[in-house]
């Protein structure tokens, strides 16, 4: 049976943080909006510092933040009933999951970091990814569905994209619309909160959608996939 380890390490929220505030291209999210979490002096230092002296400093942000053990807490409670809720319909999504992508599920373990932030992004490298103690349970049920289908998919299929001559932002993209699988009748009974996508990948995702109703052979499907992502742009 695949483990997800729920955890929550500083370095990593640390991490998490920097990313986001560096990064701004949301896929037509509102940037602001996902760094809400982060006062504007603190966005400013993080912004002019390299992004192993915004670690630190965020870090120590955390470390002192007068609310850290109430948080802690709450986490700890929230960790606990996310595990045991997750515990209901993890052996449902790994056996669907398998069996859209005809493939095994890609590794024993996975780790399910919290995050004090707001946006939950994913280490494909070490097989890990975050939930934010801002959430609901049901919505990050589907962030872990979300992330753990994005490490399977680029654990088997990143190659073959790529020799298909796909670029990294095209599987990217590619990566992130496929989630609409997940509003899918075969994930029914896994999927208690909608999986919306970015705004950017609309378009997509609904294409991807009219060819997975008429073909659910998942390596044809993903040959019409990359026809129609080279067409996208």
């Amino acid at each position: 049976m695949i483990r997800i380890k729920f955890d929550y390490n500083l370095k990593k929220d640390a991490w998490s943080w920097v990313l986001i505030a560096k990064d701004k291209n949301m896929w037509g999210l509102n940037w602001r909006d996902q760094i809400a979490q982060i006062p504007d002096e603190l966005l400013k230092k993080i912004e002019k510092a390299s992004v192993s002296r915004a670690k630190k400093i965020v870090e120590s942000y955390i470390e002192k933040n007068a609310k850290k053990e109430y948080k802690n807490k709450v986490m700890h409670f929230e960790m606990y009933a996310l595990k045991k809720s997750w515990s209901m319909v993890e052996k449902k999504y790994f056996e669907v999951l398998t069996n859209i992508m005809q493939k095994p599920i890609f590794t024993d373990e996975i780790g399910c970091y919290f995050t004090t932030g707001l946006v939950c992004p994913d280490n494909e490298k070490e097989n890990w990814f975050m939930v934010s103690m801002w959430h609901s349970i049901p919505f990050s049920i589907t962030t872990i569905c979300h992330e753990i289908l994005h490490l399977q998919f680029l654990h088997y299929y990143k190659d073959y994209l790529k020799k298909n001559e796909l670029n990294n932002e095209q599987i990217e993209d590619l990566k992130e619309s496929l989630t609409f699988l997940l509003n899918e009748s075969e994930f029914y009974d896994v999927i208690l909160s909608q999986d919306s996508g970015y705004p950017e990948h609309q378009d997509l995702r609904k294409k991807l959608k009219n060819i997975w109703q008429k073909e659910k052979d998942f390596q044809k499907f993903l040959d019409k996939a990359i026809v129609e992502v080279k067409d996208n742009k």
